[in-house]
């Protein structure tokens, strides 16, 4: 069973607002939560698959193209999700 439909089953839900992601927690008990904070990026890569391509492309703004941080995480979104 995968992470989200782990969530899911006890009314919880990862929501993304462009990158960045919160947890409606619904039913999770405390040691899912725990669990879950350890293992955050890989929940947030199951519901956004384009995650990945995300953080490399504004990693390549940031570090090569000098954009500050903010400026690359917004253009590599605008990019990555074609907006």
């Amino acid at each position: 069973m995968s992470i989200l439909a782990r969530i899911q089953a006890h009314g919880g839900q990862i929501v993304r607002a462009e990158w960045r992601f919160t947890l409606k927690p619904g039913r999770l008990s405390p040691a899912a939560l725990t669990w879950l904070r350890a293992h955050w990026r890989a929940a947030c890569a199951e519901s956004w698959p384009a995650l990945d391509r995300w953080e490399e492309r504004a990693a390549i703004r940031e570090y090569m193209g000098g954009q500050s941080r903010a400026e690359a995480e917004a253009a590599a979104y605008a990019e990555v999700a074609g907006c």
